[in-house]
């Protein structure tokens, strides 16, 4: 019991030893190092439309874009898919010192979120400019227009949670120049990524919850009610 009290404290030693000396290298880099500029972007790609395809092919487009079961005895008139596209990117750069300790920093952080080829997509036997045209139009946009907005919400906390990520994850420092600059790349982006990903989940499930609200048997019949034959 003993030993193993002693090998226990000679454990603890080394790994507070470890992750003082880290702390001595990280703050030399820090005197030589800037600190990174970093961006939050989100990009809309331009909104198109397509009036080219059946009821049935929307359908099955619908069955494989969300995964999902359609409400039975309604014919589908619209769709809007909802793709969203994060892109980190930035450059490593290096200082070594004459002992060989090297410090290894991000340059230019940018943080890229696109809503990517927005599409809405009518049913193709419904006549531009009738009552069924004008509703299903209107019904899609609102779908489009629930991915934005709930976008833009979330867009305030996505930046404030991946500028905390890479003001913690900024700089990293070794005893000597022993790690490609590329390794050192992908275990930024993988602490950045781990950061926001939870949000982007959020943001997703919160689209999706929506979107269901606004796809429901009323809310068929109350559109299909606006345009009597």
């Amino acid at each position: 019991m003993k030993k193993l009290f002693y090998i226990l404290i000679f454990f603890s030693f080394a790994l507070f030893s470890h992750a003082h000396a880290a702390d001595k290298l990280n703050a030399r880099c820090e005197s030589f190092i800037e600190k990174p500029n970093v961006t939050v972007k989100v990009v809309f790609e331009q909104l198109r439309y397509d009036n080219t395809k059946v009821s049935r092919t929307l359908a099955r487009m619908h069955k494989e874009i969300f995964k999902g079961d359609l409400i039975e005895g309604y014919r589908v008139n619209g769709l809007t898919p909802y793709q969203l596209a994060t892109e980190l990117l930035f450059t490593v750069g290096k200082k070594t010192f004459n002992d060989g300790v090297t410090c290894f920093f991000p340059v230019d952080v940018t943080l890229l979120l696109t809503l990517k080829e927005p599409i809405i997509y009518i049913e193709r036997n419904i006549e531009p400019g009738t009552c069924a045209y004008n509703v299903t139009l209107r019904h899609e946009q609102t779908h489009e227009q629930i991915n934005v907005e709930t976008l833009e919400y979330y867009m305030p906390i996505i930046k404030d949670r991946f500028l905390a990520a890479v003001k913690k994850y900024s700089l990293a420092s070794r005893p000597k120049d022993d790690i490609p600059l590329e390794t050192v790349q992908k275990g930024l982006e993988k602490k950045y990524l781990e950061a926001i990903n939870p949000i982007l989940d959020e943001l997703n499930n919160e689209i999706n919850k929506e979107q269901v609200k606004l796809d429901t048997k009323e809310q068929y019949d109350y559109e299909q009610s606006l345009c009597p034959e």
